[in-house]
């Protein structure tokens, strides 16, 4: 690397990390890119269920001067399989994303993410159920992203409690479904790593 891009290079990190600046500005050029891995996991409250997630990816752009950022979280489909009250064995795939997330990076990390959530493959005591290809959530879910440890440009922790609303367009499964997903209390945590 050149020495005049390591040093533009350097003090754009150091405005979007928050550091070296006071007052707003409005937006100046482009936005600054940054990818981070995800990984990480969430707990269904009603279910009781630990899902892993990820590997999957954050792409993040920071409008510098204005300090806020926008991007899309994506993480891959993960199995479920739980018993459930009343009802038995039920499993499915769970799709969680792509996020879109927004926030501020003035000073600190704040941020949200807007997550469609989806089931497919879903079966109940082994028989399959045909939920078609857009049984989801009937409104997006909303996680309020909050840092622990998390630092923009390097990585870190992002925590969030949500809750899930009731699901839709799920045929014959719709009250199977509802029965074992919806409600509040879920725990959220992704570790993100940059580069």
């Amino acid at each position: 690397m050149k020495r005049g891009t390591r040093v533009t290079a350097l003090v754009a990190a150091t405005i979007v990390s928050g550091v070296g600046f006071a007052g707003t500005a409005s937006a100046a050029g482009p936005p600054v890119y940054s990818k981070y891995t995800v990984t990480g996991t969430t707990h269904i409250a009603k279910p009781g269920a630990d899902l892993p997630l990820g590997p999957g990816q954050f792409d993040m752009y920071t409008l510098i001067g204005s300090y806020t950022f926008y991007g899309t979280i994506t993480l891959p489909p993960v199995k479920v399989t739980k018993s459930v009250p009343g009802i038995g064995k039920v499993s499915g795939t769970v799709t969680l994303g792509p996020g879109s997330a927004e926030g501020s990076v003035f000073g600190s990390f704040t941020g949200s993410a807007t997550w469609p959530v989806k089931v497919s493959d879903v079966r109940v005591n082994g028989v399959p159920y045909d939920v078609g290809a857009s049984c989801g959530t009937a409104q997006p879910v909303t996680t309020e992203l909050v840092p622990d440890g998390f630092v923009t440009g390097k990585g870190g922790r992002l925590n969030s409690t949500y809750t899930i609303g009731e699901f839709a367009n799920c045929g014959s499964a719709t009250p199977v479904v509802n029965a074992a997903v919806p409600g509040p209390g879920n725990t959220l945590a992704l570790d993100l790593t940059w580069g």
